[in-house]
């Protein structure tokens, strides 16, 4: 049995908010349209997966990739909705 202090993930738990900050952000910044809005699901998407991993690993920061994860996952939500209504408004 070792003794030594579970591995810290400062920079990882930090760059996972960041992460769902910028996520946040790509919804303001995007272009209008279609592709706009691909853009900012994809963002989503990689944010989520990102601060998803992120929050699995242990550290006193683990609640900024938590929050960095929901941040992410509430704009992959909103951004899946609007590209969907897009894409279909686009098709017919």
């Amino acid at each position: 049995m070792t003794t030594d202090p579970p591995p810290t993930d400062h920079t990882r738990h930090v760059v996972a908010l960041l992460a769902g900050l910028a996520a946040l952000a790509s919804v303001a910044w995007a272009p209008a349209g279609l592709v706009g809005d691909l853009v900012t699901l994809v963002v989503g998407v990689a944010a989520l997966l990102f601060a998803w991993e992120a929050s699995a690993r242990l550290g006193p920061l683990r609640a900024a990739a938590i929050a960095g994860a929901l941040l992410a996952g509430l704009v992959t939500v909103a951004a899946a909705g609007v590209f969907l209504v897009a894409l279909a408004r686009a098709s017919s």
